[in-house]
């Protein structure tokens, strides 16, 4: 009967843990919504401050509902300062943890393959996983 008792507290104890609030992924999509800043790059992995909204002269981006996406960049080739900036408007999609981003850029489209590692309420990070870059003429 002792045993019993112990599988019951056990089998109770895990279930409790299982269902707890505090182990459901935080990598949400809908946490993604909002404006991040102030990138911090090591190897292929970027983490993004979140902010209320874009710094002026300066790089940061925008996910918006309806996948809407707002990348704040240089608006020319030359990347040496005065560095001028400019508001690129495209899309974004997040299938299973992968982000699809299209949006222009001074001399066209580009096109950011992301894995997302972390989204909190403070910081986003996430992994390259490709980038390309389209032309206007081709």
């Amino acid at each position: 009967m002792r045993n019993t008792h112990c599988i019951l507290l056990f089998l109770s104890l895990f279930v409790f843990v299982a269902c707890d609030d505090k182990n459901e992924n935080n990598n949400s999509p809908a946490l993604l919504t909002g404006y991040w800043v102030n990138p911090q790059i090591t190897d292929s992995v970027t983490t993004y401050e979140r902010s209320l909204k874009l710094k002026d002269n300066d790089y940061g981006m925008a996910f918006k509902s309806a996948g809407v996406f707002v990348e704040r960049k240089n608006s020319g080739f030359c990347g040496t300062p005065p560095v001028s900036y400019a508001d690129y408007e495209g899309s974004w999609t997040e299938n299973d943890s992968i982000i699809n981003i299209t949006v222009g850029y001074w001399g066209g489209l580009s096109n950011y393959r992301w894995k997302l590692v972390a989204v909190d309420d403070n910081a986003l990070t996430v992994r390259l996983i490709s980038q390309e870059f389209h032309g206007m003429n081709e």
